[in-house]
């Protein structure tokens, strides 16, 4: 039982809006151990379904994440979809929860002993999450030629204690490391012990309730524009947006680029260019003269003297510069500077309208502006218009945080990311695409999906049917409904009979209700997921002994022999 008020208060928090209000508080704190280090310190769209590993044959391990190129994979489909386009950066990420206020050198040894089971001889059993994440590893190893360098491994344990740096601990931490180290797949081990203040301190960031002080020694205020509370154009010295950019630990805060449509592009021309004017002590001079500088909106900007206090801010424009600058902070003199400009914004739709225009200096991906499209605001006001009890209500979210301030939960939440694979499974009918990025699926279906003129009503349909899906799996209380969720969707869909056209508003309306109302009736919802799965495993069943039944769900010839039969 964790007895400190304050993160026992965080817990509840994170339970709610999870709807995990129903489970242990071990179980809650695995995921919420995983949110605090996954959706921090290494992608937003970590999903925690996907990455908790925890129960029976764990090997001690509770949470794994694989990202390449900072995107969360989770099947070998992704892999070589990610390194068929370019070459990667790979992360191994592993956790282990404990909600004792101790530590226990045994149990950080059994952690070091399942990821070292991970990567070498196995020899305890282990349970399919495990096994899946292990088979998704080795399919990682055979394109390590795509690799810039090796793999970074990072190792977390997470307690409700408060860290106190006992020599025996660090001991016992040290000689992980370095047999890990002798396995000469990474570039680096790190092992980090994540406390109760640092779990709260990650959960405030993540949630970007931060506050920071800079120094703007040059600036000027804009004159009074329309939706905007304040802003100033100045001239900021490196050292202060390092600050702004520093997370807690003092490394870079990824969550503060949520707004930023352009990902961090490693090395290109551009790049290249600024990162040898901030490596020379000659052209440093000259930075604030050759470089576009960033663009910052925050909730709230307080200023005494030259002296400016950003609250709950982002980059929206700058993630090439500000990545760079943080890159060679060692490097850059006091004096050097570049602009900055800062935004208090009062409109949501300004500041979409901001990150639309400060985004054209270099290559953007086409699905990076997607949200900001006419078709995506109708999406985003026809879901919020829908009618529904409040635990069933969906809303879509164009914006990260956009209703961090409301009631709504991730429950009620539908994210871009959610919404393609909802629409992609159960409208378009390609249940094992599903599976893959978003970003890839935009590309593929450019000419299918998010059409103007198609009818809103599917996209609707098909986020409630999955939602509904999901709400059965929470907290991996059922794991292979949530591995083959889009099959199942689509299962379910095709029992209502073939879909009107996309542009047959009408027609689609009448489909769409009725499958919403079967949805929602949990009675009848969970009669016909139940079909489904039992359809499903007869399926598999007939494959035989040699099918790999664990990645059916990624099986296109298994899949279309389902829907054929």
């Amino acid at each position: 039982m964790i007895d400190d008020p304050i993160l026992q208060s965080y817990l509840q928090d994170f339970s709610k809006n999870y709807n995990l209000e129903s489970h242990k508080e071990a179980d809650v704190f695995e995921y919420f151990s995983s949110y605090c280090v996954f959706l921090r310190d290494f992608s937003d769209h970590t999903v925690l379904e996907d990455v908790v590993v925890a129960g029976g044959l764990d090997t001690a391990i509770d949470a794994v994440g694989v990202y390449l190129n900072d995107i969360p994979v989770v099947t070998p489909a992704q892999v070589d979809e990610i390194v068929g386009r370019q070459r990667i950066d790979a992360d191994f990420a592993f956790i282990q929860a404990k909600t004792s206020k101790k530590l226990n050198a045994a149990e950080i040894g059994s952690f070091f002993q399942g990821v070292r089971e991970f990567f070498g001889p196995r020899y305890q059993p282990a349970n399919d999450s495990i096994a899946s994440k292990r088979f998704l590893s080795d399919h990682i190893f055979v394109n390590s030629v795509k690799m810039r360098s090796k793999p970074a491994l990072s190792l977390y344990y997470c307690y409700a204690g408060n860290f106190k740096n006992d020599p025996v601990i660090r001991a016992r931490v040290e000689s992980g490391r370095d047999d890990l180290m002798s396995f000469n797949l990474f570039s680096s081990v790190s092992f980090e012990f994540v406390d109760a203040d640092k779990l709260q301190s990650r959960y405030q960031e993540i949630n970007l309730r931060v506050e920071k002080e800079v120094r703007i020694n040059e600036y000027a205020s804009l004159p009074a524009i329309k939706g905007i509370r304040q802003a100033y154009l100045g001239v900021l010295p490196c050292s202060e947006l390092v600050k702004l950019l520093s997370n807690s630990d003092g490394k870079l805060h990824k969550a503060l680029f949520n707004e930023n449509v352009r990902d961090f592009l490693s090395r290109n021309p551009v790049n290249d260019e600024i990162a040898q004017t901030l490596t020379s002590k000659e052209k440093q001079g000259r930075l604030a003269a050759l470089n576009n500088g960033v663009t910052i909106v925050a909730r709230n900007i307080k200023i005494v003297g030259k002296d400016f206090t950003l609250s709950d801010y982002q980059i929206v424009n700058g993630c090439q510069t500000s990545h760079l600058v943080f890159e060679y902070q060692d490097q850059i003199d006091a004096e050097t500077s570049l602009p900055v400009k800062l935004i208090e914004a009062e409109e949501r739709d300004l500041i979409n309208e901001i990150v639309r225009a400060t985004n054209r200096q270099t290559e953007v991906k086409d699905e990076a502006f997607a949200v900001l499209s006419d078709f995506h605001k109708k999406i985003e006001r026809f879901f919020f218009s829908s009618e529904a009890l409040p635990d069933q209500k969906l809303v879509y979210e164009r914006r990260k945080r956009q209703y961090a301030d409301t009631t709504y939960t991730t429950q009620n939440i539908v994210t871009l990311t959610f919404l393609t694979n909802a629409f992609v499974s159960c409208i378009l009918e390609r249940p094992v695409d599903a599976n893959d990025y978003y970003g890839v699926l935009l590309n593929k279906y450019e000419d299918t999906m998010y059409v103007d003129g198609h009818s809103l009503w599917p996209y609707l349909a098909a986020a409630v049917l999955l939602r509904e899906l999901e709400k059965l799996c929470v907290g991996k209380a059922r794991p292979v409904l949530y591995k083959f969720r889009f099959i199942i969707a689509l299962m379910i869909r095709r029992k209502f009979g073939a879909v009107p056209h996309l542009t047959n508003d009408n027609a689609r309306r009448t489909y769409a209700e009725n499958l919403i109302t079967a949805c929602r009736d949990r009675t009848a919802f969970m009669k016909e997921v139940l079909e489904a799965e039992i359809r499903l495993a007869e399926a598999v069943r007939l494959e035989g002994e040699s099918f790999d039944s664990r990645n059916a769900h990624q099986d296109r010839r298994f899949v279309e022999r389902l829907f054929d039969s």
